[in-house]
């Protein structure tokens, strides 16, 4: 039996998932394993990516470049001389050399079902956007951003209540599963892979900490698809005088009313009431600055929160 030989480029948690699924196949090998250079977390300590760490745990060796495309890059993969390059949440954009060298052999997972949400945060912008469904999509890695022929597309619904954090785990676990498919299948799937619509496709960039503001002048849905999709970051949070208060636990109720959008209606005992467009927030459970997180009727117990004013 012939194994197939996978130098794989990957660096956050979510690429994690796919290395572990390709790393426990007996029929395929990973001479290589490429993410990116440590970064300062933790109080300014050096910590190795995820992918890294992982691999060093395998044995599997490992390369950091500063520069995919350099050209001490693309000789270390050459002297491997693999069947594919797998590329999942990497970091640095695939420059010609590679892409000509490996034609069509250059396979990345994303976690969207392709054309819609190309590029950065698409668990997150799924869910901002109320998308009753999601899934991964492997494709074929060409120069523009995620616009190679997608091979396979797993999909899977998306909860009512489900955050991007939940959705985010779900899709790492299928996008495993769906790449060692792909690898051990590839012909079949090449033979009927599907070019993507253009007129489908959208992108909606990368996530910012100042989206997490809640904006009151929104419907009740779009902002708890909002606290939904931007969990647990950018988060969802609201200016309570001069205090910045992040919101880690909400729901809604839809009803008429002629108040203004933020006007704080009802204080306690489970939870403060916040108007909306059309109905109101529910806010249950909250965090001051600089103090743990406590669901709303543990906060009143030993703290007050002012009725009958207007959050912007």
């Amino acid at each position: 039996m012939n194994r197939i030989k996978v130098v794989f480029l990957g660096t956050p948690e979510f690429a994690v998932a796919s290395l572990i699924a390709i790393s426990q196949r007996e029929d395929i090998d990973i001479p290589l394993v490429i993410s990116q250079v440590d970064r300062k977390r933790n109080r300014g300590k050096l910590s190795p990516t995820p992918v890294k760490e992982f691999a060093i745990s395998k044995g599997l060796e490992v390369f950091t470049p500063k520069d995919i495309n350099s050209q001490e890059s693309i000789d270390k993969i050459m002297e491997v001389n693999p069947d594919f390059l797998v590329v999942v949440a990497y970091g640095q954009i695939i420059g010609d050399e590679l892409l000509k060298k490996y034609h069509h052999r250059i396979l990345n997972v994303h976690s969207s079902l392709l054309p819609k949400y190309r590029g950065a945060a698409p668990i997150n912008w799924a869910i901002v956007d109320g998308e009753k469904q999601s899934g991964v999509s492997v494709m074929l890695v060409e120069k523009g951003l995620d616009t190679g022929d997608v091979l396979l597309r797993e999909t899977t619904s998306i909860g009512e209540d489900e955050t991007a954090e939940q959705l985010h785990d779900e899709l790492m676990e299928l996008g495993g599963r769906a790449i060692v498919e792909v690898l051990v299948n590839f012909d079949y799937y090449y033979e009927k892979r599907m070019p993507q619509n253009e007129k489908d496709a959208s992108y909606k960039g990368i996530l910012k900490r100042e989206m997490g503001k809640i904006n009151w002048n929104e419907t009740s849905l779009e902002i708890y698809n909002k606290f939904r999709g931007f969990y647990p970051w950018p988060g969802s949070f609201f200016e309570y005088f001069d205090k910045k208060v992040k919101v880690l636990k909400m729901s809604y109720v839809l009803e008429n009313h002629d108040l203004i959008p933020g006007h704080v209606e009802e204080v306690g005992p489970e939870y403060i009431k916040v108007a909306s467009n059309d109905g109101f927030i529910l806010l249950e459970e909250i965090q001051f600055p600089n103090k743990k997180k406590m669901s709303v009727s543990s906060f009143l117990r030993g703290n007050s929160f002012e009725k009958n004013i207007d959050l912007v």
